[in-house]
């Protein structure tokens, strides 16, 4: 059975106008579907409110050591992208937490930033399958630089 998979967010203008919505690989689905876990607050999603990830749990968390904090991180992650993303096996998470500085126009500021490395294997198709995020954390935000 060949599946189609459809770039979030969906563009429901199309979708009314019965024009074709844009379609994505296996990978850049599985890859969504993580980015979307990774930034969902527990009790966000309220048709299951275990979805989500600890990161918004420890967004403010400024005392807690780096290390205690990378390891909570990672353990949420883990547990979460294994029992929610069952199109993959064998997943690898790690955390690299590191600070960055943020300039904008006239402010610059030291921020926290989170990069996720995730992975694993395709089960339909047993390739490897890897995912890098770069995140900001205290506020959450995401790097797309």
């Amino acid at each position: 059975m060949n599946r189609s998979y459809y770039k979030v967010p969906f563009n429901f203008k199309n979708f009314f106008e019965q024009k074709d919505l844009k379609k994505i690989s296996l990978q850049e689905s599985i890859s969504q579907y993580i980015s979307i876990i990774i930034t969902t607050a527990f009790k966000e999603y309220k048709h299951d409110h275990s979805f989500g990830s600890e990161i918004w749990e420890t967004d403010f968390d400024l005392l807690t050591n780096v290390n205690r904090l990378k390891e909570r991180i990672k353990t949420s992650l883990s547990t979460k992208i294994k029992t929610l993303e069952k199109r993959l096996s064998n997943i690898n998470v790690n955390i690299l937490l590191g600070e960055s500085v943020v300039s904008h126009t006239t402010k610059t500021r030291l921020k926290k930033q989170l990069k996720i490395e995730i992975t694993g294997v395709i089960k339909k198709t047993n390739e490897p399958y890897s995912f890098t995020g770069m995140y900001y954390i205290a506020p959450l935000s995401y790097n797309n630089g």
